[in-house]
């Protein structure tokens, strides 16, 4: 496993960068970068699970671990959906997404760490890239 850690510096404050991530339709256009069509299902609060998913329902799930709005949220991965059917993946429990939200005067400094698949790493450092682009955007 490694870790994808990046920095982007938004220009909102923490309360705005937080619900880039947590608000469904705000979270759709960044993740796109990822993959068109790109949402996520379920309630984002302390405990609950979360889905990652395409525009046909198939990704990962996850569990939300840490969640202090406006400052911190980490998933913690549990397996995958696909074709309408869950499955855990044991390989996943070291499998993390965590962000976190500094103030920086009139911005935000969002950290991102995702612990990743060696086999995903290149691919994903690429789109997480492309994603903070869209990230930096968005706070505008």
């Amino acid at each position: 496993m490694k870790h994808i850690k990046k920095e982007f510096l938004l220009n909102c404050t923490p309360a705005k960068a937080w619900q880039l991530v947590v608000d469904r339709s705000k979270y759709e256009i960044w993740a796109a970068a990822f993959q068109t069509g790109s949402t996520y299902t379920g309630e984002m609060k302390l405990n609950e699970t979360i889905s990652f998913v395409d525009e046909i329902g198939n990704g990962l799930v996850s569990k939300v671990v840490v969640f202090e709005p406006e400052k911190e949220i980490k998933f913690a991965f549990l397996g995958e959906v696909t074709d309408g059917k869950y499955v855990e993946v044991p390989e996943f429990a070291e499998m993390l997404e965590h962000y976190l939200f500094k103030p920086m005067g009139d911005q935000t400094k969002m950290l991102v760490d995702v612990v990743m698949d060696d086999e995903y790493y290149d691919m994903m450092n690429d789109l997480w890239d492309k994603a903070g682009t869209e990230l930096i955007r968005l706070s505008n």
